[in-house]
């Protein structure tokens, strides 16, 4: 990979229409397309995802949609991994890979590089969620706080997420994450490529009534159904990401008697709308990107042709 080609990331809050200016880019300039979203990259799970449908996707493909089934969990250092190679295999037909979604983790860690953790074990994480049940509230932070005081300091005593994490990290190499996070990470994007970055920035009350009309579709698609779909289908583990991911979380929910469909609708839009909120806070904190808006669209060309070029 020469350290001239460049590639593009194109990110946004939720339902600003990134998919959208996409596939209208990939109609004009010679592109391939890498979907950037944490939970479409699931098969089955279309409808809670707002995936672009088969017949869009039959026409405009995209890397990194239905990559793995629930019985297994796709990883940020998956994403890493998986991209690096897709920007070596795309620059070699001369085309120029466009990364675009919401899940600014992946972005991060992509543009960033990521550092050198283990993978997940699952019979320790099992012994962890034991030990919390069969003790005290907090226990599990505690130990962290035992083994990697300052990493502990940093994050929610409740943030479960995390805490597992870093206990795990702990278990399999031991030393403290903090220590791990100080090191320089690996395979950083910047010394490959040409990264241009685009970001959509829409006024917040049309994008509040883009994401409920959204939801309001979803819903009607038939959410609750695929979710029942895929607990009938998979046996899918309570620490997997797909229970905490918006819309599903809800259905499961909804499902198993915790609340109404109205309430479970609320709920959803509710959580949308914080996803939101929390992307367009990493948005206004990241540099070195050209903010555009939906009806943009020639700007963005113009910034395209120059892009090519540089193949």
């Amino acid at each position: 990979m020469k350290t001239s080609k460049p590639i593009v990331f194109l990110f946004g809050p939720t339902a600003s229409g990134k998919t959208e200016l996409a596939i209208e880019l990939s109609k004009k300039f010679p592109v391939e397309l890498i979907s950037v979203d944490s939970v479409m990259v699931y098969k089955d799970c279309d409808i809670g995802s707002a995936k672009p449908n088969k017949a869009i996707l039959e026409e405009h493909p995209h890397h990194m949609i239905n990559v793995v089934n629930l019985s297994s969990v796709f990883t940020v250092a998956d994403f890493c991994s998986e991209s690096h190679e897709l920007i070596k295999e795309i620059h070699s037909k001369d085309k120029l890979p466009i990364f675009v979604g919401g899940s600014m983790m992946y972005f991060k860690s992509l543009y960033e590089g990521m550092h050198q953790l283990p993978e997940r074990d699952k019979n320790y994480r099992n012994e962890l969620e034991i030990l919390k049940i069969n003790n005290e509230p907090n226990y599990l932070y505690k130990l962290l706080k035992d083994i990697d005081p300052a990493y502990a300091k940093k994050i929610n005593k409740n943030d479960d997420v995390r805490i597992i994490r870093a206990l795990e990290v702990f278990k399999k190499t031991g030393e403290p994450l903090s220590k791990i996070l100080l090191k320089e990470p690996k395979d950083n994007l910047l010394k490959k490529c040409h990264v241009f970055q685009f970001g959509i920035l829409e006024e917040r009350d049309k994008l509040h009534k883009r994401i409920e009309n959204r939801l309001k579709e979803i819903f009607r698609m038939g959410l609750v159904e695929e979710a029942k779909s895929l607990l009938k289908k998979y046996d899918i583990a309570e620490d997997h990401p797909i229970r905490r991911s918006v819309n599903y979380k809800q259905a499961f929910s909804y499902i198993a008697g915790e609340y109404e469909l109205e309430i479970a609708f609320e709920k959803a839009l509710f959580a949308t709308r914080q996803l939101s909120k929390r992307q367009i806070t990493w948005l206004r904190s990241w540099e070195d990107f050209k903010m555009i808006k939906l009806n943009d669209t020639k700007e963005i060309e113009t910034d395209f042709k120059k892009i090519i070029s540089l193949l």
